[in-house]
């Protein structure tokens, strides 16, 4: 995102849909922001800010949230994961879950993920991004050609489930590697195994997580290295 970064002697402040003003502006408070403008006659509008930062909503009549598809801004901050952590705390207070299906949804954020997406109660998807070089460096991992296979397969599915939230696809890719390795270490091959556990656990399919947990007592790691992997990619072995 190194192109993004600019001087700021011009900001540009994204404007987008909303089913309804109320309920747009009462989900963003509900996240800790600050409603600074409201207009519900002749026409809706309102306007959140926080750090320094608007977003802007205006009703659009009949707006139907769930083909809401292509609307959306990037936000950069500071720390994405320790802002990931306030808003799963605030959606328990309010909603008593952390919602990562339907709207309004948040995103599954992993410990050292850069990114996460939310996306509001009109089906826009807002990306927080944390400003630092790490988020250019996890994307530009998966085109590295110099890792061996199994690895660029791990950093591409990273880059699938992380940045494109298409889980399948990150499933896909990790299945084809699965297939075919050879000669790969034994880390590697553990680490491919717990993501494809977690995407099997996250996408319901059960007889695919259990089939990569049986395949991961065969890998000859230690359980220091299996758990090691597991904190790093948040996912619960049995």
């Amino acid at each position: 995102m190194k192109q993004l970064k600019h001087n700021r002697e011009w900001m540009t402040i994204p404007s987008l849909p909303c089913a309804e003003i109320e309920e747009t502006l009462s989900f963003w408070e509900m996240l800790g922001f600050t409603v600074t403008y409201k207009m519900t006659r002749p026409y809706q509008y309102g306007v959140i800010e926080r750090g320094g930062y608007e977003l802007h909503f205006g009703r659009v009549k009949g707006m139907d949230t769930t083909s809401n598809l292509y609307n959306g801004c990037l936000v950069m901050i500071s720390d994405a994961g320790e802002v990931y952590k306030e808003f799963t705390q605030k959606f328990k207070e309010n909603l008593g879950r952390v919602p990562h299906s339907g709207i309004p949804r948040i995103s599954r954020m992993k410990p050292e993920a850069t990114r996460f997406t939310l996306t509001d109660v009109s089906g826009n998807c807002i990306i927080f991004i944390s400003d630092k070089e790490e988020d250019d460096e996890i994307w530009e991992k998966a085109d590295d050609n110099n890792q061996h296979p199994l690895q660029q397969s791990i950093a591409r599915a990273i880059r699938f489930r992380d940045y494109k939230e298409d889980e399948k696809a990150a499933a896909k890719t990790l299945d084809a590697a699965l297939r075919k390795f050879k000669n790969e270490a034994q880390i590697d091959i553990a680490e491919a195994l717990i993501i494809r556990i977690d995407l099997a656990d996250t996408m319901n399919d059960p007889m695919r997580s259990d089939e990569c947990r049986i395949l991961l007592r065969q890998i000859n790691v230690t359980e220091k290295e299996k758990m090691g992997l597991a904190r790093k990619h948040d996912v619960i072995l049995d």
